[in-house]
């Protein structure tokens, strides 16, 4: 079984690297780039979105045709798959459009939401959610709006952190292997298959997207990298008796979800639009203290490590306490980066903030 994993590994990277060599040849033409009309043709090719889903669906194929042990677990499930790569398609061409000419952000969410709900309808569900201590919380129909809400958020999560080289892919790549792992050891052998089928694909684009990069991630790739990952790590997170034990992917995913709720929230406190893009992500602030694109990359991959190790440590954990002890660590590691980046200090300060204390320590002044 460790073997196929391997050679699922192998394929996957060799094709990601293979596909995105190809496309850098071909955007030296003019005429493909006019073909296109890509945004900015003078600037590095944005294909990540295009290696990514190539590869990611390609790759299962070719293991099941090496290997008899993929074989036997992918092919009974290949019709659903194919479900999950048009799902994957969609999201994919509204990115690919972003990336020629940017499209409206209710159109992005729209689709987003149609991919949910596709993903939903395919059986990737939120309907239960386990607990620790064996305590479980039925959903019922609002599974329906959980399931969707975090396909839609974890899809806009990975593009909110590709603002710099080699972050979006690097933080996808983490995930995907964390996931993976999660997947193998709760007895969903073809999730971790396809799981690693992305973080290969991942692998062999990122030696193209370090700083400095020659190919860019794009919308369309971290549309196609985040709408994948909350896809399949629903299913890696369900246990035998179908409770989704959230926690789990919450951590593992833990740098863009910190990143998404942290300018959403800062956002809205300033009377701004929650989705509106500013040059206040983490690693905006990371290079504001004068952290190079190599080191900016080491401090982010070390926090995703971090948060991959919390994830899997409360996977594996049977104690109450020891899961609360991972916790803490959990909010230390995030309580270390709201102060040290200033963001403690950006909402206290915020308009909504500013405004409620003045109500409540002076409302003689209020007016």
């Amino acid at each position: 079984m460790v073997d196929m994993y391997f050679l699922t590994l192998a394929i996957s990277i060799g094709l990601g690297a293979a596909l995105t060599l190809v496309l850098l040849g071909l955007s030296r033409t003019e005429r493909f780039l006019r073909l296109f009309h890509v945004r900015g043709s003078a600037e590095r090719p944005r294909w990540g979105g295009v290696v990514f889903l190539a590869a990611f669906a390609m790759t299962p194929f070719v293991a099941a045709a090496i290997s008899g042990q993929a074989e036997e677990i992918f092919a009974p499930r290949s019709g659903a798959f194919f479900g999950l790569l048009a799902a994957a398609a969609l999201v994919f061409y509204v990115g690919f459009v972003d990336d020629i000419k940017l499209s409206s952000p209710y159109l992005r969410m729209a689709v987003f939401l149609a991919a949910g709900s596709a993903a939903y309808a395919a059986g990737y569900r939120i309907d239960e959610v386990g607990l620790p201590r064996g305590f479980s919380i039925d959903l019922g129909w609002v599974g329906f709006f959980v399931t969707v809400l975090w396909i839609a958020a974890m899809t806009n999560a990975l593009n909110f952190v590709d603002g710099r080289d080699g972050v979006s892919a690097g933080v996808g790549i983490f995930a995907c292997v964390t996931m993976a792992a999660v997947a193998q050891s709760s007895d969903h052998p073809t999730v971790a298959l396809l799981l690693i089928a992305l973080a290969g694909a991942g692998l062999g684009f990122l030696p193209f997207n370090l700083p400095p990069a020659a190919a860019y991630v794009g919308d369309s790739g971290a549309y196609v990298l985040g709408f994948l990952l909350a896809t399949l790590t629903i299913r890696a997170s369900t246990g035998p008796t179908d409770q989704v034990f959230v926690l789990v992917p919450l951590v593992a995913l833990g740098y863009p979800l910190l990143d998404l709720v942290l300018q959403a929230t800062k956002r809205i406190l300033h009377h701004q639009h929650p989705m509106k893009g500013d040059g206040d992500h983490i690693h905006h602030r990371l290079e504001q203290y004068g952290v190079g694109p190599r080191g900016l990359l080491f401090i982010i991959y070390s926090i995703c490590a971090l948060f991959s190790l919390g994830a899997i440590l409360i996977h594996w954990v049977d104690e109450t306490w020891m899961e609360a002890t991972v916790l803490l660590g959990v909010v230390g590691i995030i309580g270390v980066v709201l102060m040290r980046l200033g963001y403690i200090v950006t909402m206290w300060n915020s308009r909504s903030i500013v405004w409620l204390r003045q109500r409540v320590f002076a409302p003689e002044h209020a007016d």
